[in-house]
């Protein structure tokens, strides 16, 4: 079959299964399992597929017809530019997390961080790119999952930071007693377990329900850390967490009350909430 009809046909049952990302997910398929650039494909639709490459495409698509995300397929997910390994163990990063990657880099454009600690580090996408971003700079990656750790591990590895990171099992600042940082971030679960059985099929199916769910209010984690940031972050530190689209009051609130102070709460593309920079007074 000739690349430009195999595109149509893939994006005709795409649209038919009511998959949002048609257009996407059929260049994905094409461009993953024949090698050949989206750019190509355009420049030339009429070189014809391999027929390994079709079986695999095909079963790819009824694969994504049944509800599976393409990055669970592939075991890959881009963030900030690179692919992130993933597995059954980490949460498949979202497009708004990159909200807290440029609310960072826009803190620090002049004096990096020399220390960053990620809690919840689930594929190690936001400590693994900071680091890419401040090469100077040591990150702590902390997560319950042991499963999760391995995975960001081979993802530093993989981006050239391994001998700058290190993971550690635990529960948010368990395993780090006595140690301060210069930056910490974190995208929590903050998910109300009412709300969860409401998410979509290929969420509730693929992620992990530990790196969604934020207790019966969805600030169960906020409230964990919060407790204990202020003896954790270096004096002149900044803190930046990831909110659900609806609680940016109630993580302010929240954070009031353990005397931290917002600094600015950072807007997603949509214009919605989606990151709070906080401070524990300068101490």
């Amino acid at each position: 079959m000739k690349l430009s009809n195999l595109y149509k046909t893939i994006k005709a049952q795409l649209e038919k299964a009511q998959i949002g990302t048609a257009d996407l997910d059929a260049r994905w398929m094409i461009e993953r399992r024949t090698g050949y650039r989206w750019a190509d494909i355009v420049a030339d639709g009429a070189q014809m597929t391999a027929p390994t490459a079709l079986e695999a495409i095909e079963a790819d698509l009824q694969r994504r017809i049944a509800g599976e995300p393409l990055s669970r397929i592939y075991g890959e997910r881009e963030f900030w530019g690179r692919a992130f390994k993933l597995s059954p163990e980490t949460l498949d990063p979202r497009p708004d997390t990159e909200t807290l990657i440029e609310a960072v880099l826009a803190r620090y454009k002049d004096a990096p961080p020399k220390t960053v600690l990620d809690l919840g580090t689930g594929t190690g996408c936001i400590l693994v790119t900071l680091l890419c971003e401040f090469p100077e700079a040591t990150g702590i990656g902390v997560d319950l999952s042991l499963g999760a750790l391995k995975t960001a591990q081979e993802n530093a590895q993989a981006h050239g930071a391994a001998d700058r990171t290190r993971f550690n099992e635990g529960s948010w600042f368990a395993p780090l007693e006595g140690e301060h940082f210069d930056l910490i971030v974190s995208n929590p679960p903050y998910i109300a377990e009412s709300v969860i059985p409401t998410l979509s099929k290929a969420v509730q199916n693929h992620d992990p329900i530990l790196a969604l769910s934020g207790g019966e209010d969805g600030l169960a984690a906020y409230k964990s850390i919060f407790s204990q940031l202020s003896a954790h972050l270096n004096p002149h530190g900044r803190a930046f967490f990831e909110i659900g689209f609806d609680q940016e009051d109630a993580v302010t609130r929240l954070g009031k009350e353990y005397r931290i102070r917002i600094e600015v709460c950072h807007r997603d593309l949509a214009g919605q909430p989606r990151v709070l920079e906080m401070s524990c007074g300068d101490k």
